[in-house]
């Protein structure tokens, strides 16, 4: 650990300078325990001694970018190095590299961005790879989709021959998610090419309605089989079975794992070289990556763009995301209630409690350790109806007119999210209700803003300038605007690089 003058907390991270915007969400999370805000003096970059420009250029990155991922305070020593250190899991990584082989290009670009939204340099090319790879995730668009089972699989044996004289950490089989393609034909290709040790297939995208049940794929609930896709007039998918899909062309026994057993932990497939799993929500994907990574095998990973994000929400956590809502607008209400059944977690103001008893405590507690688990939070002062009602009512008989009912709930909101920050790290806030808005904004003292860009029609996204929390990311809302994914698309929004 490197000492320092001055009596505040010290990280000393080893890094290329090429990783450095990919470390900065990471190190964030090296510093839970950290207190103090930080400020633009917080952050330190150093790299080779013998180059006075190289040193410059990493402290303006540094800078530049520090604010993107609040957190703590603490002085941050980037040193160059191979070696970058991912203190919230205690391991040590060179730079990770994905390779994803991809059959058409819509496939290559909606799995690709699941690695961009982390940070991570991404490309997308259309042939064998003739030159050294220059990114840290190539996406290799075959384009065989369309093609013979037998065309298919001589293209990407020929594709993954060259790519794979390349090391990568991650390899990626990219498949539809409708099971559309030569699944089975390219999975071999690939997997004659590789030699893993383990073949993961988990084909579903639950956040686009496709999931896998006892085994069988479906869209909306309905077998792909029975659905547009098994009646497509050049190539219909017939086989919804995604074991009987994979065992067809492999010719090796495939294991499958029913969803009760995935997520009742009571499986152990450590011995068998071809699995697939049932998938029904965003946290079976996980589940799936988090037991496929303890067991430490060279495995080949299959999958739709479903499965891709898990492994990047397991590997590169994304920080999460503080959300306040203060609009009584109905319209605001349906969009908390549509985002918690997303896996938001919501916390319930109760400002007619707080009328009486002011302590703020609970509240800030229970988001503070929300966020520590890495859950996106909402603090709402008015969850439903009743909660305004009986909020008025009270104010009433202790002879307190709605407008200055009004005042307290944003002054009370204001300094809840004053102390969250100073105790939790967030990627961003979002923010509906005006005057709920600026009386945040007032209480963290920022003393501006620099807009960004509009994320959706009338709701911009934009980034605190000033203040202890400079550079902080923003998104404000009116109460009324917005369809009912608003809030919950706004806060996967805050979560991506820039």
């Amino acid at each position: 650990m490197i000492k320092n003058a001055v009596d505040v907390p010290v990280v000393e991270i080893k890094m290329s300078p090429f990783d450095i915007l990919r470390g900065f969400k990471e190190l964030f999370h090296f510093t839970e325990n950290l207190r103090q805000p930080m400020n633009s003096s917080s952050i330190v970059a150093f790299c080779n001694k013998k180059s006075r420009k190289k040193q410059q250029n990493c402290r303006n990155i540094a800078n530049k970018h520090a604010f993107q991922y609040w957190h703590k305070n603490c002085i941050i020593y980037i040193c160059e190095s191979d070696m970058l250190v991912f203190g919230t899991v205690g391991r040590n990584k060179g730079m990770d590299k994905f390779l994803i082989i991809a059959d058409d290009f819509t496939g290559a670009n909606d799995t690709g961005v699941q690695f961009t939204k982390r940070g991570i340099p991404t490309k997308v090319i259309f042939s064998k790879v003739e030159n050294e790879i220059d990114c840290q995730a190539l996406v290799v668009d075959t384009e065989s989709r369309g093609l013979s089972g037998e065309e298919a699989y001589k293209r990407v044996k020929e594709i993954s021959e060259s790519v794979l004289t390349n090391s990568f950490n991650c390899v990626y089989k990219k498949v539809d998610s409708t099971l559309r393609g030569n699944i089975a034909e390219e999975v071999k290709a690939l997997y004659e090419v590789y030699r893993p040790e383990l073949v993961v297939f988990a084909p579903a995208y639950p956040a686009n309605h496709r999931t896998t049940i006892n085994g069988i794929q479906h869209i909306s609930n309905t077998p792909v089989s029975k659905t547009e896709i098994g009646r497509d007039p050049i190539k219909p998918v017939i086989e919804d079975d995604i074991t009987k899909l994979l065992q067809g062309s492999i010719g090796e026994k495939v294991v499958h794992v029913p969803i009760d057993s995935l997520r009742s932990g009571n499986l152990d497939f450590s011995n068998n070289e071809f699995v697939t799993f049932d998938a029904a929500q965003d946290e079976d994907l996980i589940k799936i990556v988090k037991l496929v990574g303890a067991l430490k095998k060279k495995t080949l990973w299959v999958g739709s763009a479903g499965l891709a994000n898990a492994i990047m929400q397991v590997n590169i956590p994304s920080i999460p995301v503080l959300g306040v809502v203060g609009s009584v607008s109905e319209v605001s209400r349906n969009q908390v209630h549509f985002a918690q059944s997303k896996g938001v977690k919501v916390v319930r103001v109760n400002i007619a409690e707080l009328l009486r008893d002011k302590n703020l405590t609970p509240y800030i507690e229970e988001a503070v350790n929300e966020l520590k688990q890495g859950c996106d939070t909402i603090l709402v002062s008015s969850y439903n109806r009743e909660d305004y009602e009986a909020c008025i009512q009270l104010g009433s008989k202790m002879g307190i007119s709605k407008e200055e009912i009004s005042t307290f709930t944003q002054q009370t909101l204001g300094k809840i999210v004053e102390n969250i920050l100073t105790n939790a790290a967030v990627s961003g806030l979002f923010l509906t209700g005006g005057d709920t808005a600026i009386e945040v904004i007032r209480h963290i003292n920022a003393k501006g803003s620099r807009i960004l860009q509009e994320v959706v029609a009338g709701i911009p996204l934009m980034q605190l300038e000033g203040g202890p929390f400079h550079g902080l990311r923003v998104i404000t809302k009116a109460g009324a605007f917005g369809e009912i994914n608003a809030i919950d698309f706004c806060i996967q929004k805050l979560k991506e690089a820039l």
